[in-house]
Parts: C-alpha cells; sequence; structure tokens
C-alpha cells in the first residue's frame, strides 16, 4: 500500500475538511436534482484560499503554491471523493506563461486573482485523437487582427467561461507547426454556441466560428507554438485524471463496504456472500495497485524524468479500472445504486466518457505504448 508522507497527509486531510465542510452539502443538493452554478461552489473556493491552495502549480511569484506533482495528485483524490468537488482556484494554462505585458493585464492578472475563467477547445467534428492533423479551423490575418472561422465540439466548462483559448491553422500545412493558440472573448459576434449534452448531465459546447475578428493580443505565445504549448499540458492532465478515478473508485469502494456490512439478505449481511466478498476483494486491490502506479510515476515526474509514456499508462488503465469498481458497486447496491438520489449513478455515466476524452484506451495503447515499445 502506498503512503503520503506527513505533509502531504497534512494536505490530503486540509482537503477531506473543506470537502466535508462544503461540498458535501452541495453533493447533496444535487442528488435532489437541484442544478449548482458556479456561485454555489465560491464558499468552498473561498476556504481553500484560505487554507494556502490557490494556485496548486503556480510558483509564489504568481500567488501560487506549486505543489509537487504527487502533493496536487493527492489533493485531487482527495477532492474527488465529492460529487461536487472543489473548484480550485488561481488554475491557468501554460500557455498563459508566454504572454508579454498588456497581455498579462487582459488576461493573466484576471485568471490569477480568479475574476476570469478561460476554457480550452482544440477537438473538432473532424475529431480528437489526432488533433496535429484534425484541426480545420483556421484563423487569418487581416491588417492589425486576426479572422477565425471553424467549429470545436465537446467542448466542456464553457457555461462558466468569460472566453475559450481556441486553436486554429495559419496555413493549409496539415502538421503541428502550423497551429497556434488565440484568446476568444464571450459575446464576440462571431462566436457561436450550442449545447450539446453529455452522459451524466454534463453539457459541452458546439462552438462556431463565423468570421470571428480578434486583435493582435488575442494571440497567445508565438505563431505556429499552439499545439506544442497544449501538449505541455496533456502528461499533467493525465495524472490528472488517474487521481480523479481513484478519489471515486476509493469512494465507491467505501460505499459498498459499508452497505454490505448493513444489507441484511438471507438473514445475513451480504458481507458474508462469497461473490460479494470476490468484488469488494478484487476492488480493494485493483485500487492499491493504480494509486501505487499513479504515485510511482508523479515521484519520477518530480524528480525531472520523463513521463509521458507513463502518462499515458495511468490515464489508460485507471480510466478502466474505475468503471469497473463503479459498476461493483452498484451490482452490490442493486436498485438503489441505479438510482440518480446515488452518487453511484452519476458517476457510472461521467466516467465513461474518461475512456475517450485525453485520448481514447486504444489510441493510448496502440499509438503511444505499441510504438514506444517496438520502436
Amino acid at each position: 500500500m502506498y503512503e503520503f508522507k506527513e505533509e502531504t497527509q497534512q494536505l490530503v486531510d486540509v482537503v477531506r475538511r473543506i470537502v466535508k465542510d462544503y461540498q458535501a452539502p452541495l453533493e447533496q443538493r444535487m442528488l435532489r436534482g437541484e442544478k449548482l452554478t458556479w456561485v454555489d461552489y465560491e464558499p468552498g473556493r473561498e476556504a481553500a484560499r484560505r487554507a494556502g491552495l490557490w494556485g496548486l502549480r503556480l510558483p509564489p511569484e504568481l500567488t501560487g503554491v506549486r505543489l509537487s506533482l504527487v502533493d496536487r495528485l493527492a489533493v485531487f483524490e482527495e477532492n474527488s471523493k465529492c460529487l461536487s468537488p472543489i473548484r480550485f482556484g488561481g488554475e491557468i494554462h501554460h500557455a498563459m506563461f508566454h504572454l508579454h505585458g498588456e497581455q498579462k493585464a487582459r488576461y493573466l492578472d484576471p485568471l490569477l486573482s480568479g475574476v476570469k475563467r478561460y476554457c480550452f477547445a482544440m477537438t473538432e467534428p473532424s475529431g480528437g485523437s489526432d488533433p496535429a492533423r484534425a484541426v480545420l479551423t483556421n484563423a487569418k490575418r487581416d491588417g492589425d487582427s486576426w479572422v477565425i472561422n471553424g467549429s470545436k465540439l465537446w467542448i466542456s466548462f464553457f457555461e462558466d467561461a468569460d472566453g475559450v483559448l481556441v486553436f486554429a491553422r495559419q496555413t493549409q500545412m496539415k502538421d503541428s507547426t502550423s497551429i497556434s493558440m488565440f484568446a476568444v472573448e464571450k459575446g464576440n459576434p462571431g462566436l457561436i454556441a450550442r449545447p450539446v449534452p453529455m452522459l451524466g448531465g454534463m453539457m459541452t459546447y458546439q462552438l462556431t466560428f463565423d468570421s470571428c475578428r480578434v486583435d493582435e493580443l488575442a494571440l497567445i505565445g508565438t505563431e505556429g507554438a499552439g499545439f506544442k504549448v497544449a501538449q505541455q499540458e496533456l502528461s499533467t492532465a493525465r495524472f490528472e485524471i488517474g487521481a480523479k478515478a481513484l478519489g471515486i473508485a476509493q469512494r465507491c469502494y467505501d460505499m459498498m463496504v459499508e452497505h454490505a456490512k448493513q444489507r441484511i439478505v438471507f438473514e445475513s449481511p451480504l458481507s458474508e456472500k462469497q461473490a460479494i466478498q470476490s468484488m469488494i476483494v478484487d476492488s480493494w486491490i485493483e485500487i492499491q495497485q493504480h494509486r501505487l502506479m499513479l504515485y510511482a510515476c508523479a515521484e519520477k515526474d518530480d524528480r525531472g524524468e520523463d513521463t509521458r509514456t507513463e502518462a499515458s499508462v495511468v490515464k489508460m488503465t485507471c480510466a478502466e479500472m474505475v468503471g469497473r469498481v463503479i459498476d461493483r458497486a452498484i451490482q452490490i447496491h442493486g436498485a438503489t445504486g441505479c438510482t440518480y438520489e446515488s452518487p453511484l449513478a452519476h458517476w457510472y455515466d461521467n466516467q465513461r466518457m474518461s475512456r475517450i476524452y485525453d485520448g481514447p484506451t486504444e489510441v493510448h495503447k496502440y499509438r503511444v505504448l505499441a510504438r514506444r515499445l517496438l520502436a
């Protein structure tokens, strides 16, 4: 079993207290069918900020705490045990480190203070597993402006964002060096949004850019560097997906153990049935195995080693593992686990998508791992 160092465990304990005090009541509201907004999450965000959990990846000079990857994943794992986790503030895309003076005032400062939020738009109707070639949205110079045309699909968090970071090509060449990143504000007349509901009640959007005009400051970083900058986020995102999966799996495991002990069937608790014991033990083993793997890889990353392959393994296997654990938890709970009055049903829907976004299992297995192993 993997055990955290004392400092990491203290962080986990802080997150656990905030989740209990602020997020658990929100979870109950969600289970009653209430629709939560960004405002509902503000008390928890502020509690996290007072506890020093603001800008988890940012250096102190940018008002952050710059946690190690191990510490950050431990925070995410604990936070994800709640259906309505803390929405930490001070999180910015890596591209924002490449801003110059005027851009910092427009984008960076509001992001750091939590006044503004931007979502991320790369995937298009043409596909998302091979973005270097699938990006068809284009951006052309027109005097001192850029004009963007194209479409993005499955864009999450748009409803709570003030703008979107969009990837577009400057040339017809279908390679990664022709892709740049632009910031487009909500309210731009050339930006049209259409909601696309997903499993579990999650809302994504199709964004259409119809002669969408932005000024020179909207170019984030340098021309042609957008895809390279995006790749710097991928490994971190995949580790975070793994930590989230572990947190959810652990909560499901705890729920199935508690239910199995209390539920009486044929005059004895479910926990005494061999089939139930097998499901519980299998879940415990899988969680422990994946926790060991996740944090071993995070320790390697904290030492400055290349962990891109490990990030793919973590994302792929943890996304598959959490689905199995949720399924067992629902089976043990029976009909109770199938109602949306239980977090299990919500996670069953939501986590199905984790095997697809940030690279489907098959892409990681055959495009990333097979190519690396057979090189």
